[in-house]
């Protein structure tokens, strides 16, 4: 069975989506540690913000271009 280029793309754009979520859920994760260890420095608060806020620019990309494709 061969797929068309729009499918091809939505498989490969579903994946990337699937891996930004497990990123996600991994900074929720660690930031759930970091407040359980009573370790939440000013220093690593701001990387793990950055982290988030990376994984949620890459996921909005995602989705747009998801979008499009539909």
């Amino acid at each position: 069975m061969k797929l068309t280029l729009n499918q091809t793309k939505l498989v490969g754009l579903t994946m990337e989506l699937e891996l930004k979520t497990k990123e996600y859920n991994s900074l929720c994760r660690e930031f759930d540690e970091l407040k359980e260890k009573g370790n939440l420095n000013e220093e690593k608060l701001e990387n793990l913000l950055l982290r988030f806020s990376n994984n949620q620019e890459e996921i909005k990309k995602i989705l747009k271009e998801l979008n499009q494709i539909k």
